[in-house]
């Protein structure tokens, strides 16, 4: 920070402006080099790109599934309980229709015998 005039600065008249948190996480890799090493590929401003990291293995459902949660539903529900699903709705399927038959019958029976 600067100040018009500096014998008057106190770090003290700006610490109310500063909040200290600690959030996240940094991970660092430092490279030890010899002198020769060092003077041959010189690091600073101007200077090449730092190392690149390897894509990270990263599971398609493990970000951002708020986003897409049908996405996350058929990773976390379809691939473990697909058979069980499909069975459940076969099942359901196959009761509502015996359901809806037996519902039936009665009035198709009384329409038969009455000729209507």
């Amino acid at each position: 920070m600067q100040h018009p005039d500096r014998l008057l600065f106190n770090s003290s008249d700006y610490f109310h402006l500063i909040r200290i948190s600690s959030q996240g996480k940094v991970e660092a890799e430092l490279h030890l080099l010899t002198k020769e090493e060092a003077e041959q590929n010189p690091a600073g401003l101007g200077r090449s790109e730092p190392d690149p990291l390897e894509k990270p293995n990263r599971p398609d459902s493990s970000f951002l599934w708020f986003v897409n949660p049908m996405k996350s539903l058929r990773f976390i529900l379809w691939h473990n309980y697909k058979w069980l699903l499909i069975k459940v709705l076969a099942i359901a399927g196959l009761a509502l229709l015996f359901l809806l038959f037996f519902y039936s019958l009665p009035g198709y029976t009384a329409k038969k015998i009455l000729g209507a």
